[in-house]
C-alpha cells in the first residue's frame, strides 16, 4: 500500500497513558523483540540483533518507534528511508492483543509519516496485513499490489 505523506502525517492521537518514543538502545530493541514474541508466539530474538546492526550501519536510514504504557512496550514499528527515492517504508506495527482497537497502531503510522514529512518525502509504503489494511485505507493509503508470504522447506534428499 502507498499513501501520500501529506495525508498520512496527521497528529498522532494516543489513548491516555500511552506514549510514543524513538529508540536506539539495545534494551529497548530487546523489549520490542519480546513484545513481538508474545504476539506471534514464535522466536523473535533475532529482531533486536537485526535492528541494532541496521542502526549502526545506517543511523540516518532507520528510526525505531515504540508505544509504551506504564513502562510496557505495547506496539512498535520502524521506518526506513531508502536513499534516492521519495518514499519512506513502514515496518513492524505489531500491537499486543489487549491494546488493540485503541488507535495506537494508527498513531504509530502517523508518527512515522511525520518523520518522513520532516525529511521532505512524498510517499509512505507499507506491506500491510489484512488487519492493518482497513486502518491504512482510512488514512489515505491505496493498495497497489498483493503479496503472498510463505516459507519454503526444501525436501530432504537421501
Amino acid at each position: 500500500m502507498i499513501g501520500p505523506v501529506a495525508a498520512v502525517a496527521v497528529e498522532a492521537r494516543l489513548p491516555e497513558g500511552v506514549t510514543l518514543r524513538e529508540v536506539r538502545e539495545r534494551v529497548d530493541l530487546e523489549r520490542i523483540a519480546a513484545m513481538e514474541e508474545a504476539i506471534w508466539t514464535s522466536d523473535q530474538s533475532v529482531r533486536a540483533d537485526e535492528l541494532e546492526k541496521e542502526l549502526v550501519a545506517d543511523p540516518e536510514g532507520l528510526e525505531v518507534v515504540v508505544a509504551e504504557a506504564g513502562g510496557v512496550a505495547v506496539c512498535a514499528g520502524w521506518v526506513r528511508f531508502p536513499s534516492g527515492t521519495e518514499f519512506a517504508t513502514l515496518w513492524g506495527g505489531s500491537t499486543l492483543p489487549e491494546w488493540r482497537r485503541r488507535g495506537i497502531y494508527r498513531a504509530l503510522v502517523a508518527y512515522r509519516a511525520n518523520l518522513a514529512a520532516q525529511r521532505g518525502l512524498r510517499y509512505v509504503q507499507v506491506d500491510a496485513s489484512a488487519d492493518s489494511r482497513p486502518i491504512l485505507e482510512r488514512l489515505g493509503f491505496v493498495a497497489v499490489t498483493t503479496t503472498t508470504p510463505f516459507v519454503w522447506t526444501p525436501p530432504l534428499t537421501a
